[in-house]
């Protein structure tokens, strides 16, 4: 388990390099961007390299305990909705992103890497549970009264066979082929 945690974090390691280059080769591009067309393609480039870039730092904290900083859970469910929803099949299914949130911080202690990790996921599997449907997916924050926030995925896919209810936590369980 040590050798593949450090074989993890060594990859991520080394995916820093050339990703920082790819930073600065879009820099440039968005300089010279000579169309609309081209600034949203560096845009949507930059916000995928972004992304490439929190990926690897995942792997970096594979095998180390989990981080206790402030983490704003409306900004996240915001950034989350915003990039998944610029990337959401629109041709031959219209498929929905959104955010829902009271406005303003919903500030929580946490590990922000991981949460939105998971959350990412988790919207993810929202996005095949509608299974080629048109559909929505509503990622929410909500407060709660005990001072915790209530972050929610959910989509009006078909839902989850009544069977199948009980194992959707088990560790590798999927319903997918």
């Amino acid at each position: 388990e040590k050798v593949w945690a450090g074989m993890a974090r060594e990859a991520g390691h080394q995916l820093g390099t050339p990703l920082s280059a790819m930073a600065g080769w879009l820099e440039l591009l968005g300089e010279h961007a000579a169309s609309p067309t081209s600034a949203r393609a560096v845009e949507a480039m930059t916000q995928d390299l972004t992304r490439l870039e929190r990926v690897s730092h995942r792997f970096e904290r594979i095998g180390r305990p989990p981080r206790d900083e402030a983490v704003d859970c409306a900004a996240l469910v915001d950034r989350l909705a915003s990039y998944f929803a610029a990337r959401a099949p629109t041709l031959a299914r219209k498929v929905t992103i959104r955010s829902e949130h009271p406005g303003g911080p919903l500030m929580r202690r946490g590990d922000g890497v991981l949460l939105e990790w998971v959350l990412e996921v988790l919207i993810k599997n929202a996005i095949d549970a509608l299974g080629g449907r048109d559909g929505e997916v509503v990622v929410s924050a909500q407060p709660q009264p005990e001072g915790g926030v209530r972050i929610r995925v959910q989509d009006n896919g078909p839902g989850i066979p009544k069977a199948l209810r009980k194992r959707i936590f088990d560790a590798g369980f999927t319903t997918k082929e």
